[in-house]
């Protein structure tokens, strides 16, 4: 069991904050461009480069290395056991995979759904030698989300540049990526922030970001995270505010008859109100989607193209016992199974569920799932101890966002993911009212 007195961090150390902070705001601010960086022709990216300084040139404690000695916490180790079998289960889905001739390389990339919760011991370090970072990280995501992701809406979007040596993708790498992430940097001001008057500029800049990039999941994972925010908090006045920032912006909008170009890499369109309400009701109701916009059949394309490919892995999965338990494999052609995709370089269908069902089957989805279950029990004891219930309210959020994009087995989704979730577990274990004791000596926690 690690104790508290056996355990001290090098001075080094304290740098892997910094670097936190720089993945964060890379990730959520400008996804896969910044993913992609690192050596492109050696699949070799930042997200794989910082998972293997962590794990053998990470924290130093008398222990050994943080990410060795986390695991012996008796707080983590049933969520580090449910790890381990998730783990295994996907490396067995890649040798699986080879040996049903896909190829190794493919069989080995998939494999990042259950490696990336790698960096959930990274965050969980973060929040516990800084308690108090949450608010300041969320104002930081706040400023930098904000300026770039208007400077790319009115701007950047329409460059066409795009990154070079990064081969084999479904679609070309832009040099300015998309910032998908705003609903995240709102739900972490609105949880943290009590006095939302100073800070109406970053709400309404973040805002205006979320309604700009036409993200229909964003705003899924919003309205989800705004109603779980009330729900825990019973602060009526936080969820109204919210609400609001998206309502005046579109009213405003619509008075002014604001009309913009939409970005290029969302399929172009116009950013008005009018156009905004047609994208949002196109999937459910596409002839009263089309009396508000000239874009309908494109909105409406996009959420065939993928409930068309989702039923088809449905199928195909459930054709025998064997393959509804373990699935394809790692490395499988997925797009395959629907022939507008039919040689395509696509290995997610843009929905963490079908992802698992699809390569791992019902085994792999179970395991995902009381992975998943034991984290957000960890969060949801940790907001009852605390008071704070941003973990809860973001992991509800982005499990949401993560069913209609590629996320958990994309490093823009998961790297981010894993990493504020393991910075507000360790920032609320370590409150007032938190899970563990503070050691003075050492200025780590100590074993319950």
């Amino acid at each position: 069991m690690a104790s508290a007195s056996s355990i001290s961090i090098s001075r080094p150390a304290s740098r892997w904050s910094g670097t936190v902070v720089v993945l964060l705001v890379g990730y959520l601010c400008m996804g896969r461009s910044f993913a992609y960086l690192g050596i492109p022709a050696w699949h070799v990216f930042i997200g794989e480069i910082v998972l293997a300084l962590f794990l053998f040139s990470g924290p130093l404690t008398r222990l050994g290395r943080w990410p060795w000695v986390v695991r012996r916490m008796p707080r983590f180790r049933r969520l580090f056991m449910f790890f381990l079998i998730f783990f295994a289960y996907g490396v067995f889905e890649v040798l699986r995979g080879i040996a049903l001739g896909h190829p190794a390389l493919t069989a080995a990339r998939d494999l990042a759904f259950e490696y990336y919760p790698v960096f959930l011991a990274l965050g969980l370090w973060v929040g516990l030698r800084d308690p108090g970072i949450p608010p300041r990280l969320f104002r930081t995501l706040a400023w930098f989300n904000g300026v770039y992701g208007a400077v790319y809406i009115l701007f950047l979007n329409g460059t066409g540049w795009i990154l070079s040596g990064v081969l084999n993708q479904a679609a070309p790498v832009p040099v300015f990526g998309l910032p998908e992430f705003s609903f995240v940097v709102l739900l972490g001001l609105l949880a943290y922030e009590r006095d939302l008057k100073k800070i109406w500029h970053l709400l309404a800049l973040n805002g205006f970001v979320l309604l700009g990039m036409q993200v229909r999941g964003e705003w899924l994972g919003f309205a989800v995270g705004l109603c779980m925010l009330g729900w825990l908090t019973k602060r009526l006045k936080t969820v109204l505010t919210g609400a609001a920032v998206v309502t005046i912006l579109l009213v405003s909008m619509f008075v002014v008859n604001i009309k913009l170009p939409g970005p290029e890499t969302r399929g172009g369109g116009e950013i008005s109100t009018r156009d905004l309400i047609g994208r949002a009701v196109a999937p459910l109701d596409p002839d009263l989607a089309a009396e508000y916009t000239s874009f309908s059949k494109m909105d409406v394309g996009t959420t065939v193209w993928r409930t068309v490919w989702w039923a088809a892995i449905w199928e195909a999965v459930h054709q025998n016992r064997v393959l509804s338990l373990l699935g394809f494999g790692y490395g499988y052609p997925i797009g395959d199974l629907v022939p507008y995709l039919e040689g395509e370089f696509i290995q997610t269908p843009h929905n963490a569920f079908f992802y698992a069902l699809g390569y791992t089957g019902w085994i792999g989805v179970a395991f995902f799932a009381l992975f998943q279950g034991q984290l957000v029990l960890l969060l949801w004891r940790t907001y009852h101890r605390s008071g704070q219930p941003s973990g809860v309210v973001l992991w509800v959020a982005m499990l949401a966002y993560a069913q209609f994009t590629a996320f958990f087995e994309a490093p823009y989704g998961a790297i981010p993911f894993y990493l504020l979730i393991g910075i507000i577990l360790g920032s609320g274990m370590m409150s007032r009212r938190g899970l563990i004791r503070m050691n003075p000596t050492t200025g780590l926690p100590a074993a319950p």
